[in-house]
């Protein structure tokens, strides 16, 4: 572990959340950290939803996990979710990230098992569109899918569209972030609805400067309507440069 990042994790230990994002402004335009993203998929009946992000946090070097179990229907989270852990690393006896953040993750899993198992999340669902940050061919903004396995591709094709647009929030605006939020549409049998159209930016999203269709999943119950889950990639203010988180937008097709 070099000098300068530990010196950063000593900050980090102290420095207020505000603070930390004003020095990402005026750092050099180097990365964040970018989260990796498992599906834990749907229940069966397709009431529920979840996924964990988790990663090493840029700055800090600390290795983080999140859970986050959504009622499908309500598009909204299942208390006690989310089931956040971030751990606090000595590095005196070396740094080993990879072993580091499975601990946390394991950990962060072992919290959120018994919600997991109570409302029966089974690992259920299609991934029927996935656009990551690494795609540079398609249009982030943009995904026309077939919702399941058939022949005819065209038959029944979800279409997502996302806009951004400028929409200021509180102390991130006071320090000069250009914040953003997201207009969500999909077009689904003929029928085009708005999935998200903030008004206002949660305190959750750390001053969001861009948002992507990051991937839709699909399941299909059997006694069920067809539900679906939308995860955006969020990019958002951090100390050594943007951080990229998801969130996620569920409901039936």
């Amino acid at each position: 572990m070099t000098v300068l990042r530990a010196f950063i994790r000593t900050l980090t230990r102290a420095i207020p959340p505000v603070l930390l994002a004003l020095a990402g402004l005026s750092a050099p335009a180097t990365a964040g950290d970018t989260a990796d993203v498992q599906v834990l998929g749907f229940s069966e009946d397709g009431a529920y939803f979840a996924f964990e992000q988790y990663g090493i946090q840029d700055g800090s070097g600390f290795p983080y996990s999140e859970i986050f179990v959504l009622n499908v229907a309500q598009d909204s989270w299942v208390k006690p979710s989310p089931f956040r852990r971030r751990d606090q690393i000595d590095d005196g006896d070396g740094y080993d990230p990879g072993a580091l953040l499975s601990k946390t993750r394991a950990e962060n899993r072992s919290a959120a098992q018994s919600l997991l198992q109570s409302i029966d999340i089974a690992g259920k669902g299609l991934t029927a569109g996935h656009n990551p940050r690494t795609e540079l061919s398609s249009n982030p903004h943009r995904m026309v899918v077939a919702p399941r396995d058939f022949f005819n591709a065209k038959a029944d094709a979800v279409e997502l569209s996302l806009s951004e647009y400028p929409l200021p929030s509180g102390e991130c605006a006071s320090y000069g972030a250009k914040t953003k939020g997201f207009r969500l549409t999909m077009t689904y049998q003929g029928n085009t609805r708005v999935l998200n159209e903030d008004a206002n930016l949660p305190e959750s999203r750390r001053c969001p400067l861009g948002y992507r269709i990051e991937r839709i999943v699909t399941h299909f119950p059997a006694n069920a309507p067809p539900v679906y889950a939308v995860l955006i990639q969020m990019d958002s203010h951090g100390f050594e440069g943007p951080d990229r988180r998801f969130l996620a937008i569920t409901g039936k097709l």
